[in-house]
């Protein structure tokens, strides 16, 4: 056990499986940011051989930061680390970022230490593959023995997980947030000084499995026939990233298309950017990356999947298209190309949305509120 960082006691703990760029992560990463003032909190990362992050979190005053590394072929050994150091840190309530089997066994250290409020966050939709979705059922009930209440991010993953079984009483959804406020005037402030009146459409997002990145890459070849000057910055990194870096090759675009990889430096990246494209599938869970984009005041293009009607309050908010729909989303960005009232339009709509809606105070209010045991 390794302590990177120790300043105040621990009343709440955080759990990560590692300090990737991701979803989780940055969900965790702003509920600790604004904790309130008498909260103290402790994060313990169990997987300490993913650290991309770990400077954003140490940045974060008050906080102590923890390694434990989980051994699956020890897991004995690591439940009774696990079980020492809650049982050493006297904590009010444990929150677990990841929907997963090691959040089954951290939660069993938690209960056994004694710790009353254990929750777990659930950021995406059960996997539709049989095997994979018996093994989220079982999770399921694994946290309901231990009385653990599970949190999702949308009404649209409690749904799809209560089709799959019965979730603790008192579980419900928490939507993600954001730092409004601050998204918006760092993207302003680029905005007023970008000089290029080329047109950026921009997606930020992991590139993996559960977005659909392939689908914006083909329509933006398409586009690009009638907008020769046009860019299309991809920020995020992943497995896929090899993949999509060699299709936008055999589509001969590799000059138009910009790989950012992983960046701290979003809320600007998005001030420079025309339209906001979301591609994804039915696998997704919300997309913290829309509500970002929504507090940047972009409008929003993104796939008509139930997480995303959601989150952007149906057509009020973006334009959709099918999922895996070259032809309509070649048609909706043509749309959204011209004339420059239809963005301002939506993205009106979307910034008083966002702020309304998802917040990052609200939402963190809303995990203290879970942690203290209400």
């Amino acid at each position: 056990m390794k302590i990177i960082y120790a300043k105040q006691e621990i009343k709440f703990v955080h759990i990560l499986t590692g300090l990737p760029f991701g979803g989780n992560e940055s969900l965790c990463l702003q509920i600790l940011k604004h904790a309130p003032e008498n909260i103290e909190n402790i994060l313990l990362n169990v997987d300490p051989s993913r650290q991309e992050m770990l400077n954003l979190f140490q940045q974060i005053k008050g906080v102590k930061i923890i390694e434990l590394t989980y051994r699956k072929e020890q897991l004995i050994r690591s439940i009774y680390e696990l079980f020492l150091l809650f049982r050493a840190t006297k904590a009010e309530g444990v929150l677990c970022y990841a929907f997963s089997l090691v959040s089954v066994w951290v939660g069993l250290a938690a209960r056994l230490a004694g710790i009353q409020t254990i929750a777990v966050h659930a950021g995406n939709m059960p996997p539709q593959e049989p095997s994979q979705r018996f093994k989220w059922k079982l999770l399921i009930w694994l946290f309901y023995l231990l009385n653990i209440k599970i949190y999702p991010c949308s009404m649209a993953v409690q749904r799809s997980l209560e089709e799959l079984s019965c979730l603790q009483r008192g579980s419900y959804a928490i939507p993600n947030g954001c730092d409004v406020e601050n998204i918006a005037n760092r993207a302003q402030k680029t905005r007023q000084q970008r000089l290029t009146s080329q047109l950026i459409i921009g997606m930020v997002a992991r590139l993996n499995s559960i977005k659909d990145h392939e689908t914006l890459i083909r329509a933006f070849a398409q586009l690009i026939q009638k907008f020769p000057q046009g860019q299309l910055w991809l920020v995020g990194d992943g497995e896929e990233r090899s993949r999509l870096e060699h299709l936008s090759q055999i589509l001969n675009i590799q000059d138009a298309v910009v790989f950012f990889g992983n960046r701290v430096d979003i809320p600007e990246l998005m001030g420079q950017m025309d339209i906001f494209v979301f591609s994804t599938t039915e696998a997704e869970g919300f997309g913290i990356a829309i509500i970002e984009a929504m507090a940047a005041g972009l409008p929003i293009v993104a796939s008509e999947v139930s997480a995303c009607r959601e989150v952007l309050n149906g057509n009020e908010i973006a334009q959709f298209f099918p999922v895996g729909n070259i032809e309509i989303l070649v048609k909706v960005l043509e749309k959204f190309s011209h004339p420059l009232e239809d963005r301002t339009y939506y993205a009106q709509r979307g910034s008083i949305h966002v702020l309304d809606k998802y917040n990052i105070q609200t939402c963190s209010k809303r995990w203290y509120h879970v942690l203290n045991g209400y």
